[in-house]
């Protein structure tokens, strides 16, 4: 069994079978801890998404009411850095994210309505495929 080194964990290699484990094994969880654990995993991810969700609405709607303008910002990006203290990559940065999850949630949310690509004959339809 091959070790994964401190270089392979920056390039992303790792040894075929080998767990990228940092910390010393622990004893095995029972059923109902591993449950335990993984209900707690996946309620901390759906917070996350929740806040995320909620701060890319709040960019979005910030950056479309040019909220820099009467605070006495000439831009979303010097906004950004007084405010926040981020770069104006990372100002930019966030709008795009803030814009692309809008995008995201529009999909899905059509998700209920009949696909394009499926609307059309079934040799159209095959060609696609």
């Amino acid at each position: 069994m091959g070790t994964t080194t401190p270089a392979k964990l920056l390039t992303g290699e790792h040894d075929q079978g080998q767990d990228d484990v940092a910390e010393p094994a622990r004893p095995p969880l029972s059923a109902e801890q591993a449950r335990e654990v993984t209900d707690g995993l996946r309620e901390a991810m759906d917070d996350v998404r929740r806040s995320v969700a909620v701060l890319a609405a709040r960019v979005r709607d910030a950056h479309a009411a040019r909220v820099w303008l009467p605070l006495g910002h000439n831009s979303w990006a010097s906004y950004c850095e007084a405010e926040f203290g981020i770069s104006r990559a990372q100002a930019y940065r966030l709008l795009d994210v803030a814009c692309a999850l809008a995008a995201i949630h529009g999909a899905v949310a059509a998700g209920t309505e009949t696909s394009r690509t499926r609307d059309t004959g079934p040799a159209a339809a095959a060609a696609l495929d």
